[in-house]
């Protein structure tokens, strides 16, 4: 019997820090394996936050890991969309949907939006780095302003809401960080250089933090989503090229990753094209040239 005005041992949350410090039933061992395999079990009822959550990508994988009965923390820059998105969450399975206006080039917004998530859920179970923008044309003609947005959005945006949310996780000695970056993160493609070299950065710094993190139980993946049907091309200016895969693959990786973490992880076209890379990585670089300037794209938009 539980003493006067406490807690069930057979009700301890194991998503709880103290449940999963402590453990019950399948997740009673203290190690570090244990820990980690909790999340490779189940995804119900731990607590997910997602960046650029009103669209796309993110769009889809909110409802990815509502239907998988995820608790959810949701941030973009446009509030009406992303209150949308929360519903079809909710109605998806989701048992708690949290939602806030973020400006994630905005260190103190970015942080103030996983500092929420911390207070509404006293924990972090999964981070999603998702918000990212695009840009398509010649280098020599990207305007300041853009250049600046992609990286401030691309690649501090990972760094604001990863620096808040690592002490949490770091305690907790458990979690799983996912950063979206893109094939143009492993393949650079002309008339994409800053949004390339952005997307670099995002591999970069998973494989480097991985590393820093390393015997603390936080894992740290990087997915690669190939061509997407998102706003991605209407907002960046260019045209896609071959072909173009839904969101809800790329969402289907990253709840595989999140459930089972890998240091990289491709959608099935681009893993046998980055496998023919040292072959054949001239010849791409030619044929992605020739169709991108028949495509004349155009990033003053």
């Amino acid at each position: 019997m539980p003493k006067a005005g406490g807690r069930s041992p057979a009700k301890q949350d194991p998503f709880s820090r103290r449940g999963r410090a402590r453990g019950s039933g399948l997740f009673s061992c203290r190690s570090r394996t244990a820990n980690y395999l909790w999340l490779a079990v189940r995804l119900k009822n731990s607590v997910v936050l997602v960046t650029g959550a009103s669209s796309g990508i993110g769009e889809a994988t909110a409802l990815a890991f509502a239907r998988k009965g995820a608790q959810l923390a949701l941030c973009a820059r446009r509030l009406p969309r992303l209150q949308e998105v929360a519903e079809r969450c909710r109605e998806a399975g989701s048992p708690r949907v949290t939602t806030k206006r973020v400006d994630i080039r905005d260190r103190t917004q970015a942080r103030g939006f996983v500092a929420a998530a911390l207070r509404d859920f006293d924990r972090v179970d999964v981070l999603v780095n998702n918000a990212g923008l695009g840009a398509s044309g010649r280098l020599l003609d990207l305007p300041e302003e853009k250049a600046r947005e992609l990286v401030e959005t691309n690649i501090l945006g990972v760094v604001w809401t990863t620096q808040a949310a690592l002490p949490a996780l770091i305690a907790a000695r458990a979690g799983v960080i996912i950063n979206v970056s893109s094939i143009a993160g492993v393949r650079a493609a002309p008339y994409s250089a800053l949004y390339s070299a952005t997307k670099y950065a995002v591999t970069g710094l998973s494989h480097a933090l991985r590393g820093e993190l390393s015997g603390t139980g936080v894992k740290v993946c990087a997915v690669y989503p190939a061509v997407t049907a998102t706003e991605f091309f209407s907002v960046s200016g260019g045209r896609p090229l071959g072909p173009v895969y839904p969101a809800r693959w790329v969402a289907n990786l990253i709840v595989r990753t999140a459930r089972f973490p890998r240091r990289d992880a491709m959608v099935l076209p681009f893993r046998l094209a980055h496998l023919a890379e040292p072959i054949l990585g001239g010849l791409i670089d030619q044929a992605i040239g020739e169709a991108r300037r028949r495509s004349e794209p155009d990033v003053t938009r």
